[in-house]
């Protein structure tokens, strides 16, 4: 008899991060053979309510505790993973069902896709801290998605009860195109515009190489937040001469994104967003046999095999982000070399089998002796 596997989480809408991972992870399920029911957490149906209390969220969560409390009497569990919150309000919702499951010696795996748990260690309301220590104290064990994120919670979670399960995409509709040496090579940005994730910087180290290297082309893609940070990089743009090589097209779905993937000679994304833990825009340059350029935030350095699948560079280094954006664009062979690796290890450790296969090693290890979870650490990578 299979395994029977609750999960509490959200599919998408809207569709972000978590969302869409709490759909890979049931799919992943599906496959492995278990058993699953899920429980969403429907707080929020659009990007724009994300993160944002409300009177209409504080109301649904009377009804997320009975369906929980239902489910776990009528679907006997043997584990229950749950993809739990970072942000305070929603954290302490997340504690309160956890709370339930607990009572109900329902085991939960953690499944962590955000960063910032310390934080509360310095809390100086006691009882706010307790009850953030008893919810993560008390699983069976956490999912991170890299060995360097297990620092944000093994204070509460040992690190042999912390196994790493790296996030994992699809191949996409419109395939790779074979590599090819262009002309004008195309450096590109793709990321929400706001300040952490680096577009300033992507821009201030396009206005250096633009002074090296003329034919270079620069594309910033992605969903701008507010009109006064796209205002800024505009006029940054118009006030250095840069008009003529940087392309800003706003946000990219699909087939569109695609293509932009498929035209890309170079990803650079030099984050510095606190709260970054994965950057999946990394593997999905990846993917398309792109090198990729990127900062030693989260678990990015465990992602880009720095000097062989692309550079992990100081995001506030911008003379040597230049620097190592040159020496890509000047060596169309070392391009080719590091996208064809970074391609090697999309397929091995990042593809949709690639997930489905560390999922069920995660859970075999919980499943098989709770207890115990092998020191390793978990999946490799």
């Amino acid at each position: 008899m299979s395994s029977r596997i609750l999960v509490i989480g959200q599919l998408p809408p809207p569709v972000h991060g978590s969302n869409v991972m709490t759909e890979r992870f049931m799919d992943a399920l599906a496959a492995c053979g278990y058993e699953t029911q899920i429980v969403e957490k429907t707080f929020s149906k659009s990007m724009d309510e994300v993160g944002k209390a409300s009177y209409r969220k504080v109301l649904k969560i009377p009804d997320l505790c009975r369906r929980v409390a239902v489910v776990a009497e009528t679907f006997r569990t043997d584990l229950c993973v749950y993809f739990i919150s970072v942000g305070l309000q929603s954290l302490l919702v997340d504690c309160l069902v956890l709370w339930l499951l607990e009572r109900r010696k329902i085991p939960y795996l953690l499944y962590f896709h955000g960063k910032g748990y310390r934080v509360y260690e310095g809390a100086r309301f006691l009882p706010l801290r307790g009850v953030i220590h008893t919810a993560l104290r008390n699983a069976a064990g956490g999912l991170v998605l890299g060995e360097a994120l297990k620092e944000d919670v093994n204070h509460l979670i040992p690190d042999n009860r912390l196994l790493v399960l790296p996030n994992g995409i699809p191949e996409p509709e419109q395939p790779p195109a074979p590599s090819q040496k262009r002309e004008r090579p195309l450096v590109v940005f793709l990321s929400n515009l706001i300040p952490a994730k680096g577009p300033l910087r992507f821009l201030q180290m396009a206005k250096q190489v633009h002074a090296a290297e003329p034919d270079v082309r620069f594309v910033m893609a992605g969903r701008h937040t507010t009109e006064t940070y796209l205002q800024e990089l505009e006029i940054f743009i118009r006030q250095e001469g840069l008009a003529s090589c940087v392309e800003l097209p706003g946000p990219v779905y699909g087939a569109d994104k695609a293509r932009l993937f498929n035209a890309m000679d170079i990803l650079v994304f030099p984050t510095s967003f606190k709260k970054e833990t994965f950057g999946i825009v990394n593997i999905e340059a990846m993917q398309y046999g792109v090198p990729v350029i990127s900062s030693p935030a989260g678990a990015i350095p465990e992602i880009i095999q720095d000097g062989e699948t692309g550079y992990i560079v100081d995001p506030e280094n911008i003379s040597l982000l230049a620097d190592r954006v040159l020496t890509l664009v000047r060596d169309p062979a070392l391009r080719r070399q590091m996208g064809e690796a970074g391609r090697s290890r999309f397929c091995q450790h990042y593809s949709l089998e690639a997930y489905t296969r560390n999922v069920r090693i995660c859970l075999e290890c919980f499943l098989s002796i709770p207890e115990t979870v092998p020191a390793t650490g978990g999946v490799a990578v």
